[in-house]
Order: C-alpha cells, then sequence, then structure tokens
C-alpha cells in the first residue's frame, strides 16, 4: 500500500520533509503527493498556525463535513484546543505523526481519539 513509504517518518517541530515532518507537514505533502494540492504553508507550528489570523485566511478553502473521505484533513483537540492534525484515509483510519512516535496509521474511530476530533474539514 502507498502508506507505507510514509510510517516510521520521525517528527520535528514545523518538519515538511522529507526527512521528517510535524503533523501540518505531514498533511500538506499528503495533499501534494496525493491530489497534486498546492496549499500554501503557513509556515508555522499548529498551534501558531491556529491563531485567528491564519484560520481565517485558510477558513474559505475548506468546508466541515460529516464523513471523512481520504485527504480530508481531521482536526483533534489536546488540553481542550485544536492542536493536532490527521490525514484521513477513510471515514475509519488516519495517517498522523507525533513527537513521540512518528508517523503511522491509526484508527482516528478508536477509544484513544474518542471524544477528541474536532472537525472533519475537507479541501473545496
Amino acid at each position: 500500500m502507498w502508506t507505507d513509504d510514509w510510517i516510521g517518518l520521525p517528527y520535528a517541530e514545523r518538519g515538511r520533509g522529507p526527512e521528517a515532518f510535524d503533523c501540518l507537514g505531514l498533511w500538506l505533502a499528503l495533499q501534494q503527493l496525493r491530489f497534486g494540492r498546492e496549499i500554501p504553508d503557513p509556515d508555522c507550528t499548529m498551534q501558531a498556525a491556529l491563531r485567528q489570523s491564519v484560520v481565517d485566511e485558510f477558513r474559505p478553502r475548506f468546508e466541515r463535513v460529516e464523513i471523512a473521505e481520504e485527504g480530508d484533513a481531521l482536526l483533534f483537540l489536546s488540553a481542550g484546543r485544536p492542536l493536532h492534525l490527521g490525514y484521513a484515509l477513510n471515514n475509519r483510519d488516519m495517517l498522523h505523526i507525533e513527537a513521540h512516535s512518528g508517523s503511522r496509521v491509526d484508527c482516528w474511530r478508536s477509544m484513544r481519539w474518542n471524544g477528541k476530533l474536532e472537525g472533519i474539514y475537507r479541501v473545496r
């Protein structure tokens, strides 16, 4: 499967690859690889990307959806704030990266992620 090449990559804050990524960098790279989408990089950490000015700039490019499809952005809460992004593979699994474990495929509907999903967003 194509995801095999993306599993086990190391995490780096503000990482944009190809050696290491953060969750935003991984999502952006996969948008380019899988769909040829050139989504502008806010060139910041995920935490900084959620500042109101960045959110307002990007909001028109996305629509909130109920059922995830490949490529959708899965936005998760951490400590009550949206701070983690996963790349939806389907309506069950995601490819994502975390500092302590690197990149991997996870079931985003599992107990670990239960109650943490802020929303599913699709590029318009």
